[in-house]
């Protein structure tokens, strides 16, 4: 299963990084690990994943972009071993120094779905990019509904090395009651000059508050860019996350 779900991705990536594709559209194909520790009541245990991501931002018509996104992903460890897709798109429209639009998605994580909608904003700066997200996501499985609230402030310190914090506040309302989460981290990604390549990284911080539970986690990866630096990428709407949801299965 995992190698039938690897090998469905990097064709969809390939397709994605094309020349052709590259002459009218902006984005990346990245793979990343990462290393998750998890505390829950006292308890302790850890975990891997592996995944595949593409985006791309395809210009519409005067002032909007169409982004599309996916990744495919598998984990194992003591948080379970389980296969992971999803995909997203995004219609924004784009002035001479904001961004703002409507967003949608699906996920499927061990075999529960989750549709999520909502809408973007990023306002650009010289040097700085701070984004905001807002979405609203039902995962029929458990008959769950959460609702999140994101901030993201990129940094570049030049067109080829970004660094960017965010912040997630969520609550997933279930049957019976409410439970809170919020999640911090930090990332950076260097592009190598004169190349479409880029190493990546990163920390992310989660805690459930009425789950009495917490996680940390690390990730590594490199990336293929076309269609210009990661400044470029950026602003042309290819990446619009806006912080981590501590509940979120998908993009």
């Amino acid at each position: 299963m995992k190698l039938r779900m690897f090998a469905t991705a990097a064709v969809v990536a390939a397709a994605l990084s094309t020349p052709a594709l590259a002459q009218v559209a902006t984005g990346s194909v990245g793979v990343t690990a990462s290393q998750t520790d998890v505390e829950v009541g006292g308890l302790e245990g850890d975990g891997q994943a592996y995944a595949i991501d593409g985006s791309v931002a395809l210009k519409a018509a005067d002032g909007w972009t169409v982004t599309l996104q996916g990744n495919a992903g598998a984990t194992d460890g003591d948080l379970g071993d389980d296969d992971s897709f999803a995909i997203g798109a995004g219609l924004t429209y784009a002035g001479d120094d904001w961004r703002v639009g409507p967003t949608a998605s699906y996920a499927d994580v061990g075999g529960e779905g989750q549709w999520t909608v909502g809408a973007v904003a990023q306002k650009y700066f010289d040097t700085v990019t701070l984004s905001g997200a807002v979405n609203y996501a039902s995962i029929d499985d458990i008959d769950a509904d959460v609702w999140s609230l994101g901030g993201e402030l990129r940094y570049f310190v030049t067109d080829n090395f970004r660094v960017d914090g965010g912040v997630t506040w969520a609550v997933a309302k279930v049957p019976g009651s409410d439970v809170n989460g919020w999640n911090v981290g930090v990332d950076a990604e260097y592009q190598f000059a004169g190349t479409p390549w880029s190493l990546t990284g990163g920390y992310s911080h989660a805690k459930v508050e009425d789950a009495d539970l917490s996680s940390d986690t690390f990730t590594v990866g490199f990336r293929y860019a076309f269609g210009g630096d990661l400044k470029a990428r950026d602003r042309s709407g290819a990446d619009l996350g806006a912080g981590g949801n501590p509940f979120a299965s998908g993009l």
